[in-house]
């Protein structure tokens, strides 16, 4: 079996068992496992995280590869990932695969870090895409012009098993992602705080711990990350709308399991491109009164969206791992 060098930004904890900070690695592995043996090349911390990684991976350093032509995977530009090819390209070894893009760069780091962060992203990104191919989960990234398209999902046979019709929902709206300013999730806070009072909104995937205390408000609930499969899709199913303020996604997989538990979704105009002609998303102008009707339309007419939500393609954790094998095999076929 080919061995595969993976390369993540993703920081992980050894603690008799693997955990990270964020469950894409895990379904990454999972994807390549049977096909490659991965050898992981990451971050180290002492922290402990939420997500226990189950997938079998060898945790390996740069100076331990012994080959001399490597299959690389890079998931992300991020300094850690470049200084690590740098290190490879040093030790003189011969570097062929692909980098993944889950999200537009350039965006994000314009939106944290001002203009520098724009150029820092790009000095990154042109030296990857020197020694890596391409493969991103949307065409309209920045810069960028994808060897493949990949639809990340993690949604299995459980995602799609009957739904529950409730009629006395938990709370109004959900949002299930990073409390990050590049999300949205500041801006979708303060919109619930001064224009949707009326309105209750569940945030979760960032520890309440890490979420200063200015954002709480009597309609805004904050869950911490939720690791079972079975309390994650009952958490959608106690909600009426999932929304999503992001301003930059690639192809956001809580959109895939909202549709798969018929769930509107709200979307906004800069990320119009991830509805990939699915029903039951609904792009919004960052307006109050404009959101106000979109949320009063799918109020009105829940039962029959929902009718029209069962008939899109739903993109499942098998068809990821299709695309993905796929889109690299040809690379490392000798």
């Amino acid at each position: 079996m080919k061995k595969l060098y993976l390369i993540s930004n993703d920081k992980i904890l050894f603690a008799k068992r693997y955990y990270t900070s964020n469950n894409d690695l895990n379904n990454i592995i999972s994807c390549l496992n049977g096909d490659y043996k991965i050898h992981l090349i990451s971050r180290k911390s002492k922290n402990k995280y939420d997500y226990l990684i189950t997938e079998k991976f060898k945790l390996t350093n740069t100076k331990d590869i012994d080959e001399d032509i490597i299959n690389v995977l890079m998931i992300s530009i991020t300094p850690f990932n470049l200084l690590t090819l740098i290190k490879l390209i040093f030790l003189g070894k011969k570097i062929r695969g692909f980098v993944y893009l889950r999200s537009d760069g350039f965006l994000e780091y314009k939106i944290r870090y001002g203009i520098l962060g724009y150029y820092s992203y790009y000095f990154m990104f042109f030296i990857i895409k020197k020694f890596l191919k391409i493969l991103s989960c949307s065409k309209n990234f920045t810069h960028v012009k994808p060897k493949k398209i990949l639809h990340p999902s993690e949604l299995t046979t459980n995602w799609l098993k009957k739904k529950v019709d409730k009629k006395n929902f938990k709370t109004d709206f959900l949002y299930v992602g990073r409390f990050k300013k590049e999300k949205g999730s500041i801006y979708l806070v303060n919109m619930f705080k001064e224009y949707l009072k009326n309105f209750h909104l569940t945030i979760a995937g960032t520890r309440r711990k890490f979420i200063n205390k200015k954002y709480y408000n009597k309609n805004i609930k904050f869950v911490n990350p939720i690791i079972n499969t079975r309390k994650m899709i009952n958490l959608y199913d106690s909600t009426k709308i999932f929304i999503l303020p992001s301003y930059t996604e690639g192809f956001p997989k809580v959109i895939s399991e909202s549709l798969a538990r018929l769930k509107p979704v709200i979307i906004f105009e800069e990320i119009k491109h991830v509805s990939n002609n699915r029903y039951g998303i609904f792009v919004c102008k960052r307006n109050d009164k404009y959101l106000l009707k979109i949320i009063d339309y799918i109020f009105r007419n829940y039962k029959n969206i929902q009718k029209k939500i069962i008939k899109n393609n739903i993109y499942t954790k098998n068809n990821f791992k299709k695309e993905l094998l796929r889109s690299i095999k040809n690379e490392f076929r000798n």
